[in-house]
């Protein structure tokens, strides 16, 4: 049970039985505004070329199922407003669709109702025929477009300078008296008519918004104006506040479902994405630090301490896997590293104890796990062949590119694993990654995890020696957040990832 859900339904049948708000005794008289409400739908009947409604009679006791405030009065639906629901299926079928232009109307559909947005959609009818058939479905600013198909009650308020245009079958307008508080309207549809229409429909899967007869003869509750404003003003604060524990819960739930197994996964996931702590915007932005970074990157170039690389393409829209945050921007691995992206030699070994160590695969034992006990000695008859620039230093991040069950494994190497203090260079199956100082290496290494399992499926070759080329580590996308922030990242994530390894074993 999501207890979001629950409370955002509590409070607002609180706030329909006027239990949320305090009545004030100098409110003007709700049955002056029944009155005017009767006016003004006529004049909104007239304008909009309705059809006179059918009468429901008077509301019986047996109708009202929850008492109100003595200075509120029930309503009925039908009486507050007009509504209109959409063409039938046979005068509106795609067959009549013809491109936008300047003798075309728009046919709104669902999608904008749910997007909440006017500009989506592609279909349009001829003005001819909108002119001799349809236009008693035209969507005018003010209108309120309602989704009534599958994902029903939707409700979007279309905003000004829309296009010509009219709803299709699977939409619902609305139009309500001005005497009404809009807000408050809809609040009551989002909460009680939506639960009206779960049962009408004899059970959750509700399929379509109950037929005019049903409709329309719902009960509304109606308490003074001036109570309406103060109920929208009350749930603005209270249901935006509901709305964000609503939010930390679904990361709970998430992260529940995922325990014990995936939960470390799940957690890194949530740090990729910016949401496992706070921006900070006085810390600047990603956009800011790859600036700095790519100044750096063009004078190491330039003083031949760095090869210049072959131009990525651009990072397309398509490529982006998930929303970061607006602070933070999305780069390529290679073009934030000071050494470039690649495997070690093909070492000579010597059975002898010496000054040298080669990193192997081996050695990468686990993610963030090293083990130079597992290493060898390097022949010193080829240490000339190694520039010092290829001798491992502390945080370089290490990945496993040969083999399988260990392709694309992780590792960070600190000089701390390093007992002996003895120079180490990597071997053919590893590819070494050394960070600009402007960029985290615990950071990039807790990204990197987050890719161990596409790694190992970019791998090549045969089943038994897959190969993972340094093309594929250097065209990796990375969400970049500034320098402080990569810190506070992996501080947090350095305290939750050793607790979920104890709870883990606990089980």
């Amino acid at each position: 049970m999501i207890l979001a859900d629950d409370l955002r339904k509590a409070v607002l049948q609180a706030a329909m039985q006027g239990k949320l708000t305090q009545q004030m005794s100098n409110d003007s008289d709700v049955d002056e505004l029944l009155e005017k409400i009767n006016e003004e739908k006529k004049r909104l009947a007239e304008r909009k070329n309705a059809r006179k409604d059918k009468d429901f009679g008077a509301i019986a006791e047996t109708e009202i199922e929850f008492d109100i405030p003595d200075s509120w009065r029930w309503i009925r639906v039908g009486d507050i407003g007009v509504y209109k629901k959409g063409p039938f299926g046979s005068s509106l079928t795609k067959s009549m669709f013809v491109p936008k232009g300047s003798n075309a109307v728009k046919v709104y559909e669902q999608k904008n109702a749910i997007q909440k947005d006017a500009s989506l959609g592609e279909y349009y009818i001829t003005r001819d025929y909108y002119d001799e058939k349809m236009s008693g479905f035209r969507v005018e600013t003010g209108d309120i477009i309602v989704s009534c198909a599958g994902t029903i009650g939707e409700t979007y308020v279309m905003p000004e300078n829309i296009e010509l245009g009219i709803i299709n079958q699977a939409l619902m307008r609305m139009n309500i008296v001005e005497s009404i508080n809009l807000d408050y309207f809809l609040y009551y549809f989002d909460h009680v008519l939506k639960t009206s229409a779960k049962k009408s429909s004899n059970g959750s899967a509700i399929k379509n918004i109950p037929p005019f007869d049903v409709f329309k003869k719902m009960l509304f509750p109606v308490p003074p104006i001036e109570e309406q404003k103060r109920i929208v003003e009350k749930l603005d604060c209270i249901l935006s506040e509901i709305d964000e524990y609503s939010s930390a819960e679904q990361e709970l739930i998430s992260l529940q479902s995922a325990f014990p197994g995936d939960m470390r996964k799940s957690i890194l996931q949530y740090a990729m994405r910016g949401k496992l702590v706070k921006q900070n915007l006085e810390e600047g932005t990603g956009e800011e630090l790859y600036h700095q970074i790519q100044a750096e990157r063009a004078g190491l170039i330039k003083e031949g301490k760095l090869m210049k690389v072959n131009t990525l393409p651009e990072i397309t829209d398509e490529e982006i896997p998930f929303d970061i945050p607006e602070s933070w921007k999305w780069v390529r691995l290679a073009n934030i590293v000071v050494k470039n992206v690649k495997r070690g030699k093909s070492p000579t070994y010597t059975t002898k104890s010496n000054d040298i160590l080669v990193f192997a695969q081996k050695c990468n034992v686990k993610n963030g796990g090293i083990d130079l006990s597992l290493s060898q000695f390097l022949d010193p008859a080829v240490v000339d062949k190694y520039p010092i620039d290829e001798f491992m230093l502390d945080e370089d991040i290490v990945i496993n590119s040969t083999g399988t069950g260990t392709l694309g494994r992780v590792g960070i190497y600190h000089l701390s694993d390093n007992k002996d203090n003895k120079p180490l260079v990597p071997d053919s199956h590893v590819t070494v990654v050394r960070l600009m100082k402007k960029v985290y290496s615990p950071y990039l290494y807790y990204i990197i995890c987050n890719y161990q399992k596409y790694l190992e499926s970019k791998g090549t070759g045969s089943t038994k020696q897959k190969e993972l080329k340094p093309d594929t580590i250097k065209a990796l996308l990375i969400p970049l957040p500034p320098y402080n922030e990569q810190c506070r990242i992996v501080e947090k994530l350095d305290r939750i990832l050793p607790e979920i390894n104890g709870i883990k074993e606990t089980i």
